[in-house]
C-alpha cells in the first residue's frame, strides 16, 4: 500500500500536538490524562525502582480495575506502552527526536542545539520520524493516510 507522506506526517503531528501549547488538545495528551501519567519521560526510559512504598488504596474503596475500566486508565496505559515500544524500535535518531520534542517538550531550536543540527534539518528529521512512527504504529494507531484517500 502506498501512503501520502505529507498527509501522514500532518496526521502524526496532530496526534502528538504542539508540546508547548497549553490547553490545546491532542490524542497523545488525552492518552496521558486517561492513563494518569504526569511524567512522560518514564514512557521512553526504563523505570527506576524506588524503595519508597506506594499507596495502592482508593479513597472510595472501589477496585482499581473497576476505576481503570470506567475511566480508560488501563487501555490508555497499554496504548502508551505500545507507543514507547515503537519509539524504542525505531532507528535511534528518529525515536530520539520525537522523544525530545514530545516527551521533553523541547522547541525545534533547542533540539537543534542539542543534536547539533540546523533548525531546518531538525524539522526534516522530525517529519521523517513522524512518517516512520506512523508506519511502526500502523497496526493499532492507524495514522497513515493512503494515497487513494484524497
Amino acid at each position: 500500500m502506498t501512503y501520502n507522506r505529507v498527509k501522514t506526517i500532518k496526521k502524526v503531528s496532530d496526534f502528538f500536538g504542539d508540546p508547548n501549547a497549553i490547553n490545546t488538545p491532542s490524542d497523545f495528551k488525552d492518552l496521558l490524562d486517561l492513563a494518569h501519567i504526569t511524567n512522560v519521560d518514564s514512557l521512553y526510559h526504563s523505570p527506576v525502582i524506588s524503595d519508597i512504598p506506594a499507596n495502592r488504596s482508593i479513597d472510595n474503596r472501589m477496585e482499581e480495575s473497576t476505576i481503570n475500566h470506567l475511566f480508560g486508565g488501563q487501555p490508555a496505559k497499554e496504548e502508551l506502552a505500545r507507543i514507547g515500544i515503537a519509539l524504542h524500535n525505531m532507528e535511534y535518531r528518529f525515536g530520539h527526536v520525537i522523544y525530545l520534542r514530545h516527551f521533553k517538550f523541547m522547541s525545534i531550536e533547542d533540539i537543534a542545539e542539542t543534536v547539533d543540527y540546523s533548525s531546518s534539518n531538525v524539522r526534516k528529521l522530525l517529519d521523517t520520524a513522524y512518517y516512520k512512527f506512523a508506519l511502526w504504529t500502523e497496526e493499532y494507531l492507524k495514522l497513515t493516510v493512503s494515497v487513494a484517500v484524497e
